[in-house]
């Protein structure tokens, strides 16, 4: 066999991949589908995106919520407290629960001990006394402003009162 016959066949034998058909209409319409398809998903991607936020306030609001009812609830078992603009000191058997602003969150420890975070992305902490009781107020990171008022009929509040 000659080179020129051996070249031959093998283009022959690309002919049948190599065709001029083109696409027919029903592949045109499966792409076009699966495009709509991938467009029609795209706009909620986004949303959930842009939404992050939302839902982190969202976390942020229920930690805030979760974090009031602790402290209520250490507040109500308490039997003194000294509340300074930036502390506030609980005493309950014989120990001090002191809650704190350590860098971005709010931080609990019993004896002066110990590091438990309780709230975080805190921008801001300020307590305040009131009559039996204290206020807190907490700025998050991103500016939003809580508040909530607790009293402890059992304990008389005051700034340095034990």
């Amino acid at each position: 066999m000659s080179s020129s016959m051996v070249l031959t066949k093998l283009q022959a034998s690309n002919v049948h991949i190599l065709n001029e058909r083109g696409f027919t209409i029903a592949e045109m319409l499966v792409v076009l589908t699966a495009f709509c398809m991938l467009m029609a998903f795209l706009p909620l991607g986004v949303k959930m995106v842009l939404q992050h936020n939302y839902l982190d306030s969202r976390v942020q609001r229920l930690e805030w919520e979760v974090f009031n009812t602790q402290l209520k609830r250490e507040t109500r078992i308490s039997t003194g407290m000294t509340v300074d603009k930036d502390k506030l000191l609980l005493y309950k058997n014989g120990e001090s629960v002191l809650f704190e602003k350590y860098g971005s969150a709010i931080r609990r420890r019993v004896n002066y001990t110990g590091h438990e975070i309780i709230l975080q992305n805190v921008a801001s902490l300020a307590f305040s006394p009131r009559t039996n009781g204290y206020c807190i107020t907490v700025k998050d990171m991103n500016g939003k402003e809580y508040t909530a008022t607790v009293r402890s009929f059992s304990v008389q509040g005051g700034e340095d009162e034990k």
